[in-house]
């Protein structure tokens, strides 16, 4: 019996006994890993729901313990009420810097739904709670302890470090990352390598069973459809329902849009890896997803998950019209989330779009995303990454992987920049339920180790060898 597979055992009898399988112990914590809670904590207080965004709190709020390190760092972008953040770590060597990034941004949080105060950063049952505990301020904080331990140590380096937290990444990035590398490009002076959110950490209990670096991700492109008719006293409708009738039927021909299933190079790869920490059917699946999609009767064995990374997918997010019960609205929108996979062409796809909607509504594209090269796995810095995180799970998978969402990494890529996604933290998948949900949290202990292994890669990988 191998030493995960005892773990596993002993702590499902903790759960079993009384401990709560949700639950999480208390742990020991050292002057440093209190050091990174209290600055989780206070991190989560502050709300930067995106909208409106109000990041430049967040940025001071890092800027400030940059400057008690001696640490200079400059806020940075258009709206004095929308900044990010940046410092940079310099070294006497030529090797391309690492960039450390995350978002200061968080979505959206509704109190009344939540079992602790969204942005309280309220600490209890072995967790962090908040929202960004995992999606991104977890990672940030990360990021600033491998930062500061840098330059606590004195170490000499043999590449430059940059630390940014940046604005605007749940709303598209256009306000963030996406100004800053147009506008800004001295920030990104001789970077080379990225680590950014998109990667994953299957843990079973306490064990993860794979390891994904996000090299590739799909496209974004966002739109809103609107429709507009003539308005008047329900009493009276007009024919065809007026505007939210006919907007309902543009959505379901959009919706109708052929999407086959295809199965892109770096996704198959994706697939072929992460088989190897399953079994059974989702491992048959994974091996010949296609098979599988292509009959109705076995359809359903695929997860949503799979099954989007096999197809361009259209999702309708918003949808709006009226303002009385009484009185038919003249004007009816909806935006649609559309990803399309790797390589396809935005413009061929917009182009089918406007031939199925035929001209009965207007058509505003608020995000479009470019296309970019997958980062490659023959750099050192994947290579280290990928021992490392075997050397913490001795059993575990460490493969490539592809994601259904996107991240900054793309304004990256397409300036030919490596970037990897890739999160520290194990996450279980009742925890992983919360990210952009409900009571999002982050166990104390996953942290603490988290930030203990972010240290770690990024030491190993900008650190003088003493």
């Amino acid at each position: 019996m191998t030493q995960p597979v005892r773990r596993s055992i002993l702590a499902a009898l903790l759960c079993l006994a009384g401990a709560g399988c949700r639950g999480a112990e208390a742990v020991d914590e050292s002057p440093l890993e209190r050091e990174a809670i209290g600055h989780l904590v206070e991190y989560l207080k502050i709300d930067t729901s995106n909208p409106p965004g109000n990041e430049t709190a967040a940025a001071k709020y890092l800027a400030a313990i940059l400057a008690r390190e001696g640490i200079a760092s400059e806020l940075v972008g258009s709206r004095p009420d929308r900044q990010s953040v940046i410092a940079r770590l310099e070294s006497a060597g030529d090797e391309p810097a690492l960039l450390l990034l995350h978002h200061l941004d968080v979505v959206p949080a509704d109190p009344s739904e939540w079992s602790v105060p969204p942005f309280s950063g309220e600490r209890k049952s072995g967790y962090i709670w908040g929202r960004g505990a995992i999606d991104a301020k977890s990672l940030g904080i990360a990021h600033l302890m491998a930062f500061l331990e840098l330059k606590r140590s004195g170490v000499a380096l043999r590449r430059d470090v940059v630390l940014l937290g940046v604005a605007d990444e749940e709303a598209g990035g256009l306000a963030g990352m996406g100004e800053l590398i147009e506008n800004r490009p001295d920030l990104f002076a001789n970077i080379g390598f990225v680590l950014n959110e998109g990667g994953g950490a299957e843990t079973i209990v306490d064990y993860v069973s794979f390891w994904g670096i996000e090299v590739a991700q799909k496209l974004p492109l966002w739109l809103k459809v609107t429709v507009r008719d003539k308005g008047g006293h329900g009493a009276l409708p007009p024919d065809g329902g007026g505007a939210v009738m006919r907007l309902l039927s543009v959505l379901q021909s959009i919706e109708s849009i052929e999407r086959p299933y295809r199965l892109t190079p770096e996704v198959a790869r994706h697939f072929r890896i992460l088989s190897g920490a399953k079994r059974g059917e989702q491992r048959d699946v994974l091996l010949e997803p296609m098979r599988y999609v292509s009959s109705e009767e076995l359809h359903d064995k695929v997860r949503p998950s799979v099954r989007a990374l096999l197809r361009d997918t259209i999702a309708v997010t918003q949808f709006r019209a009226g303002n009385s019960v009484n009185s038919i609205p003249s004007t009816a929108w909806a935006t649609l989330d559309i990803r399309l996979l790797p390589g396809e062409d935005s413009a061929s796809f917009l182009e089918r779009l406007s031939t199925a909607v035929a001209g009965r509504a207007e058509i505003e594209v608020l995000l479009e995303g470019k296309p970019a090269d997958p980062s490659p796995v023959d750099t050192d810095l994947y290579r280290l990454l990928e021992r490392l995180m075997k050397e913490r799970e001795p059993d575990s998978i460490v493969g490539p992987i592809v994601t259904v969402g996107t991240t900054d990494s793309r304004f990256l890529r397409q300036k030919g920049i490596v970037a990897y996604g890739m999160t520290p933290f194990k996450l279980n998948y009742y925890d992983g339920d919360s990210i952009h949900g409900i009571d999002e949290r982050i166990r104390v202990r996953f942290f603490i180790e988290g930030v203990d292994l972010m240290r770690e890669i990024v030491s190993s990988f900008c650190a003088k060898p003493r």
